[in-house]
């Protein structure tokens, strides 16, 4: 900002100049000219006719000319910069704020994945928790049934003659029911 403001009191600076030497050359041509027609009509022949610091190199207002262009040269140099700067800012910040909504925008997707993301773990552990107990309860269930079923307490031969008695105990057992069913229908 700081530059911006020398530059402008540069480029008013350079106007100004250009206005004032201007207005100078003016006054000064004017002087000269009115000078001219003050002298003599007949001049001495080894004199020629005065015409102030005039010479081959332009004198007082060549230089004044030549302050003229550079003031003018300036203003015009120092406009063409500020334009550039003011387009390269207005470059910049377009670039710069694209590139804040940009990552703005990645800001808030990541914030919101996060939280998904831990929404989801918390709600995986909880499952997790649940199934863990579940499966502690089954284990504990497991360990209760496990003798009943697995360990066998009985060799082959006694669960073979149990097996005989049971069969003997079931045949008597139809005996003595078909011999009540044919007393009572008699």
């Amino acid at each position: 900002i700081r530059a911006w403001a020398k530059e402008l009191q540069a480029i008013a600076d350079a106007a100004a100049g250009v206005d004032a030497v201007q207005r100078a050359i003016v006054i000064l041509k004017e002087f000269y000219e009115a000078q001219a027609s003050f002298l003599q009509q007949r001049q001495v022949p080894e004199l020629e006719a005065y015409k102030g610091m005039q010479g081959k190199t332009g004198g007082v207002v060549g230089m004044l000319e030549v302050i003229v262009s550079d003031f003018s040269r300036l203003k015009a140099e120092t406009e063409a910069a500020e334009k550039a700067a003011a387009s390269e800012y207005d470059a910049f910040m377009e670039e710069s704020t694209t590139s804040k909504k940009q990552k703005h925008d990645e800001e808030v997707k990541l914030r919101l994945d996060k939280d998904q993301a831990e929404f989801e773990k918390e709600r995986t552990e909880k499952r997790l928790r649940g199934t863990e107990e579940e499966l502690a309860r089954a284990n504990k269930y497991f360990e209760e049934l496990k003798p009943a079923c697995i360990q066998v307490h009985v060799s082959f031969e006694e669960r073979v003659a149990q097996r005989k008695e049971e069969i003997e105990a079931l045949r008597e057992a139809y005996k003595i029911l078909d011999q009540h069913s044919a007393a009572s229908s008699q």
